[in-house]
């Protein structure tokens, strides 16, 4: 029963490092390289679609590293689970603040701010990306040493 719930955590760990670099790899790139009218248009629902995914996603590894921990002793997995949700707070006080701005209603997609806050995006979202790699690759070793 151990090795299931650590292959799933695994599993589920590797889709939040992976959703996140395809972003910070992929989609901000695509975003900035675009026009505005494409780059606000595409952001709304890219936000709305991986807001979700990324909460349930690491709720579920948080819970499930618990009772890993639980099991196995190895209180890394929880400890791991933990530091991911830095990425909480990190996204309600810096990230959302720029969201915002760049979703809302009545932006200005020509203005100033809206050029910054679309260049800024992309180094703000990195540092997720980071801890789920980091979380990510402390995982992989706790399953490959048996923990």
């Amino acid at each position: 029963m151990e090795n299931i719930l650590i292959i799933l955590n695994l599993v589920l760990m590797a889709l939040i490092f992976g959703y996140g670099f395809s972003a910070s790899a992929v989609s901000y790139p695509a975003m900035i390289t675009s026009s505005r009218e494409v780059a606000v248009g595409y952001f709304k629902p890219f936000f709305h679609k991986s807001n979700r995914l990324q909460l349930v996603l690491s709720i579920t590894v948080l819970f499930l590293s618990l009772i890993i921990s639980y099991l196995t002793g190895i209180w890394l997995w929880f400890t791991g689970a933990v530091i991911l949700q830095i990425s909480g707070p990190y996204t309600i006080f810096v990230l959302m603040p720029v969201n915002n701005r760049i979703m809302a209603e009545n932006a200005d997609i020509h203005s100033d701010q809206m050029t910054k806050d679309l260049g800024d995006w992309g180094k703000l979202h990195f540092p997720r990306t980071l801890i789920a790699g980091a979380i990510f690759i402390l995982f992989a070793y706790l399953a490959v040493q048996g923990g």
